[in-house]
């Protein structure tokens, strides 16, 4: 049964540690374990008192480090700068070392001499507004007027201070600042959308560019009234970018259709297409769905960026619709070129290859394509990659390689690694929610595929699946696959007697909890949804009050059989609503049936002739569904694989069109 999941991966895992020669843990002593125990609750409620008075009960050297590290980490507020110095210094390889920095800054007291700071800073450039005026003034201090006066503009301009330190920092440095110096850190925190900050800004501009910012600001709020604030914004900053952008923005919103004059027209710097990205690419979709089908290459293709995930998605968006909306194959050729050569990661290179291939095709270019289709098939576990393989070949069957061997030098290198010492004890005590940052800093000390491998083995030996597969997706972004790390396998509980709809096929569950919670029986969104298969309360309450299930919201995230019981009847009734597809129920599962009817309504429907499977998932408006759907599909063909224990053939497209 589920319910005793994190005992078998436990069993399971002691094995594989057993077998690998990895020694176990020096064992706390049980006083020490009790007193660490307590500093972590004391840290975790702020009780700083007692977390200082508790640790110095604690003997035990590495579990001494670790509370220091804990408490150095957190918000506890007596902590010097040299502590925190001190414990950089020593411990390069532990977690958290951009937190620590921050700390530091924020511990330098004001009386701390200018060369100390200087000797500080050259060895860890500031990473905060603090950081950034301590350096400043240290650099002043020391005769360097020039340098210091740089560094203290540069952190007034793209520094953000708490409203004291902001005070503090424009009484002991006005003089320091320009006008333009204003003008632009008031830009920018508008950009960004600051409003506080914003309000004690205004007061510092001129009164033009201050009607400027109240119109940019209320806009931003969606406030009453900003007509009137418009028009008090002085002829020469009518056509100020952030301005127009925050038009556009307000008028998308409020769904508005007049928002298409603007990004139709934009001004010719955009000054953030970042910004005006996020935008476009909501605007894109929707000239789409009306049919303005040259408006939506327009507005995709003047996207403005240079590089980057939103450049990657601008150019894949421009040669997809003129691909398969203009059909315009060549413009669409250069579009999936420009991206292909300017990603790294599996998922985006399969993409971009397999519609390279189908812009060749289109083309009559059948030797190009095939190429095309070769070099996505190389990512196996990618969505685009397995559509390409078996595109290319027919009924070619799933083939990846087992894990990594581990190299024998590597073994006692990684099992005497202070990090390891530092989990195995956190899994002693049952501290197993605090391992994550261990764990993945572990997992990013080496590139040799062994330690990666050991570092996955030791977070399932821990019972942290979800940190197994978190590693794993990482190093299949360098090419590096780990296929028991990364695809964990359970087996679901039978279906409830009361459930009315077909079970689902398991390795469609499992390719459903990788994508949903990772594995990881405790995990909660933000959104609030719950366990293995993240379900929303009201929707396991329903389906628990179909079943004749008493519910039970603690039960969905500490006992696995109970999540899953009420998760797979959950995805049986959707697959027997949608006739079998596991498109439709997919995105269902992600994003509720009520918009799965409307997007069948808007955009076809991928069970018939009138549109592909692949295109109907690509005009998913919902960029979290979109992704949803391909990953889980893409796991589902591993995970046939993996229960089958031998190569299967490719189904992916035959699930796409069901």
């Amino acid at each position: 049964m589920l319910a005793r999941l994190p005992v078998l991966i436990v069993l399971a895992s002691i094995a594989l540690v057993a077998s690998s020669g990895q020694p176990a843990a020096d064992h706390l002593s049980e006083r020490d374990a009790l007193w660490t125990q307590k500093v972590l609750r004391a840290i975790d409620t702020s009780n700083w008192t007692m977390a200082r008075k508790f640790a110095k009960r604690v003997k035990a050297p590495l579990a001494a480090n670790l509370l220091t590290w804990a408490r150095l980490t957190s918000a506890s507020p007596k902590v010097s700068f040299d502590q925190v110095a001190a414990f950089i210094k020593q411990n390069p390889d532990w977690p958290g070392q951009v937190r620590l920095r921050h700390r530091a800054e924020e511990a330098m007291k004001p009386d701390m001499p200018a060369d100390q700071v200087l000797v500080w800073f050259a060895d860890h450039p500031p990473l905060s507004a603090d950081g950034m005026t301590r350096l400043g003034a240290a650099l002043l201090a020391s005769g360097e007027a020039a340098n210091g006066r740089e560094v203290l503009r540069e952190a007034w301009i793209a520094g953000n201070f708490t409203k004291v330190r902001e005070r503090v920092f424009y009484k002991n440095f006005r003089h320091l600042l320009t006008r333009d110096d204003h003008q632009r850190r008031l830009d920018r925190l508008l950009w960004e959308g600051r409003y506080w900050p914003v309000r004690r800004m205004l007061w510092k501009v001129n009164p033009g560019y201050r009607a400027l910012g109240n119109a940019r600001i209320h806009l931003r709020r969606k406030a009453g009234n900003v007509d009137r604030l418009i028009e008090q914004v002085p002829v020469e900053y009518k056509d100020d970018p952030g301005l127009i952008y925050e038009r556009l923005r307000w008028r998308r919103l409020n769904r508005k259709d007049n928002a298409f004059e603007i990004v139709l027209n934009p001004p010719p710097d955009m000054v953030r297409p970042d910004a005006w990205w996020k935008e476009r690419s909501v605007l894109v979709r929707r000239a789409v769905k009306k049919g303005h089908i040259t408006d939506a290459y327009k507005i995709a293709s003047g996207h403005g960026l240079v590089a980057g995930p939103d450049y990657a998605d601008a150019e894949w968006l421009s040669g997809w619709i003129a691909l398969r909306f203009l059909g315009d194959a060549k413009a669409a050729k250069v579009h999936f070129a420009k991206l292909y050569f300017s990603v790294r990661y599996p998922i985006s290179l399969a993409r971009a290859a397999y519609w390279s291939a189908r812009a060749e095709e289109a083309l009559g270019y059948h030797d190009a394509a095939a190429g095309w289709y070769d070099r996505a098939a190389q990512h196996r576990t990618t969505y685009y990659g397995q559509l390409a393989a078996a595109q290319r070949r027919p009924g070619s069957s799933l083939r990846l390689p087992e894990e990594p061997e581990v190299n024998g030098s590597v073994e006692p290198e990684f099992s005497g690694h202070e990090l390891v010492l530092v989990i195995r004890l956190l899994g002693e005590i049952g501290e197993r929610d605090r391992l994550k940052p261990f764990i993945m800093r572990l997992s990013q000390l080496s590139d040799d595929r062994g330690w990666k491998s050991l570092t996955a083995k030791l977070a399932r030996f821990h019972g942290r699946l979800d940190l197994s597969v978190a590693i794993a997706k990482k190093a299949n972004r360098s090419g590096m696959q780990m296929l028991q790390s990364g695809y964990p396998m359970v087996t679901p509980p039978a279906m409830h007697p009361k459930a009315e709809a077909k079970r689902p096929e398991s390795a469609l569950v499992l390719a459903i909890i990788r994508q949903e919670s990772a594995f990881q029986i405790n995990a909660e969104s933000r959104a609030k949804a719950q366990g293995l298969m993240q379900l929303l309360p009201r929707t396991a309450k329903r389906i628990a009050k179909r079943l004749g299930v008493r519910y039970s919201r603690h039960k969905l995230t500490n006992e696995p059989d109970y999540n899953l019981i009420l998760g797979q009847a959950y995805l049986a009734q959707l697959l027997d609503d949608y006739n079998g597809s596991y498109v439709l129920a997919l995105a269902a599962y992600n994003a509720g049936p009520g918009r799965v009817k409307r997007w069948l309504r808007n955009n076809g429907d991928p069970r018939q002739t009138e549109i592909d499977a692949v295109d109907w998932v690509e005009m998913i408006p919902i960029e979290e569904t979109r992704n949803y759907v391909q990953r889980v599909l893409e796991n589902l063909q591993v995970y046939r694989m993996r229960l089958a224990e031998t190569e299967i053939a490719l189904s992916l497209d035959n699930d796409l069109h069901n």
